[in-house]
C-alpha cells in the first residue's frame, strides 16, 4: 500500500468517526429539545423560555445531522 493511500485510508477512518459524532450530538440535543418542549407543557411560568430552548436546540439537531450526511457523502465519494 502506498503512502497515499495510507493517508486517504486513515482520513477516511477519521471522517467516519466525525460522522458518528455529528450524529450522536445530533441525538442528544434532541433529547434536549424534547426535554425542554415537555418542560414547556408542565410549567407555564417559564413556558416561553423553554419553548424558545426547545427550538434553538431542535434547529441544531438539523444543523448536526445536516453535517452528518455531507460528511457521508464525502466518505462514499472517496472510499
Amino acid at each position: 500500500m502506498s503512502t497515499s493511500d495510507k493517508k486517504l485510508d486513515e482520513l477516511l477512518h477519521d471522517l467516519r468517526e466525525l460522522e458518528v459524532y455529528m450524529r450522536g450530538r445530533a441525538e442528544k440535543t434532541r433529547a434536549i429539545s424534547l426535554q425542554f418542549a415537555e418542560n414547556a407543557k408542565k410549567n407555564t411560568s417559564n413556558r416561553e423560555f423553554d419553548l424558545n430552548q426547545s427550538r434553538m436546540l431542535d434547529y441544531q439537531h438539523n444543523l448536526w445531522h445536516e453535517m452528518g450526511n455531507l460528511i457521508e457523502k464525502l466518505i462514499k465519494k472517496y472510499e
